[in-house]
């Protein structure tokens, strides 16, 4: 008798998926590869990261792609981005429109710098510090 086949966890749909990209258009492999490892922090980090930034920036980055493919290609990864806002339960409103928008973490991440290192850097610091940090964030 034939097993069923089990069903896959919104991560391992969108793995799957973007493993079918990384056959078809071999270049895209090592950008295929960081969102993979960023959908894979998804899953670990939501009682952490209650407000799913890394979640928003995945989708953000599967609708906003940095190569060229055809439109199944394509379609592939928005039906990707639509599992993940679904599996977050994110509003559209709450997806930026492109992957380097702010998202309102720079307040918090200067907020955070400034109360860790308030003793050590000075205001100027502080904020060439939170703009690196972002930059990174924003990648």
């Amino acid at each position: 008798m034939t097993e069923a086949r089990r069903r896959l966890s919104p991560a391992q749909e969108l793995m799957a998926r973007m493993l079918r990209i990384v056959r078809t258009c071999p270049e895209a492999a090592g950008e295929v590869l960081e969102l993979t490892f960023l959908v894979s922090q998804i899953e670990a980090l939501t009682a952490v990261d209650r407000d799913y930034r890394d979640a928003r920036r995945v989708i953000s980055r599967l609708r906003n792609p940095l190569w060229e493919m055809g439109p199944a290609a394509r379609e592939d990864l928005l039906r990707a981005a639509e599992t993940i806002r679904k599996a977050c339960r994110l509003k559209e409103q709450d997806i930026p429109q492109t992957p380097f928008d702010d998202i309102g973490e720079r307040d918090r991440i200067e907020a955070g710098l400034r109360a860790a290192l308030a003793n050590e850097f000075d205001a100027a610091q502080i904020a060439r510090v939170t703009g690196a940090v972002a930059a990174v964030l924003q990648r």
